[in-house]
């Protein structure tokens, strides 16, 4: 078994792919041990139909590094629970956009260190791969969407949810992640997506 996957559900992201995979690999080689000296670790990248060249980007991806694998044509919505099925990773960590790399150690470790899950809100979900199946399996939407469940779930309190504010990128992310939030609740999964700014 694998020690961690990283799931990108992705849609129309070429703007940031290509950086948010090379992130992502990054942190992985930091964290994953192995045996044979080598890292334990796959990145799932989720396209859900781009329209643009997300998949094209990708396809150039896997010459340079080897733990990606590409999942393409899923409906929209379906990256996350299809992530969680294809998943070999004790701990899986979800991810839709380049995000401060500390974060994602940070959020991977909590779970590693012995929490259930870790939670940075629009930003990153690490979670055993148990509790993601029973939580999170045939759920539809996004990240955030995906955070709310979780939060409704597992709680601080007992120890069993890590959580951490997300940074402070400014007014505009803030209404951002606010607005993912809310359409989450709503049942809008549609528009749980990152924004513009995710770059």
């Amino acid at each position: 078994m694998l020690d961690l996957s990283f799931v990108l559900p992705l849609r129309n992201a070429e703007r940031f792919v290509a950086a948010l995979v090379r992130s992502v690999a990054a942190v992985g080689r930091s964290l994953a041990v192995g045996g044979n000296g080598g890292p334990r670790f796959e990145i799932l990248a989720l396209d859900e139909r781009s329209g643009d060249n997300t998949l094209a980007l990708l396809s150039l991806l896997h010459g340079q590094i080897a733990e990606l694998r590409t999942v393409q044509d899923l409906p929209p919505g379906t990256a996350l629970a299809r992530g969680i099925k294809l998943a070999k990773g004790e701990i899986v960590v979800f991810v839709d956009h380049p995000t401060d790399e500390d974060l994602l150690r940070w959020a991977s470790e909590q779970v590693a260190r012995g929490h259930r899950a870790a939670v940075v809100p629009g930003e990153v979900l690490a979670i055993r791969r148990e509790d993601a199946v029973t939580h999170l399996s045939g759920m539809r939407g996004g990240l955030v969407t995906a955070q709310d469940r979780i939060r409704r779930h597992l709680s601080p309190s007992d120890g069993a949810l890590a959580f951490s504010p997300p940074p402070d990128r400014g007014v505009a992310e803030r209404a951002r992640l606010g607005a993912r939030t809310v359409a989450a609740r709503l049942g809008l999964r549609r528009l749980d997506r990152p924004g513009k700014g995710a770059a």
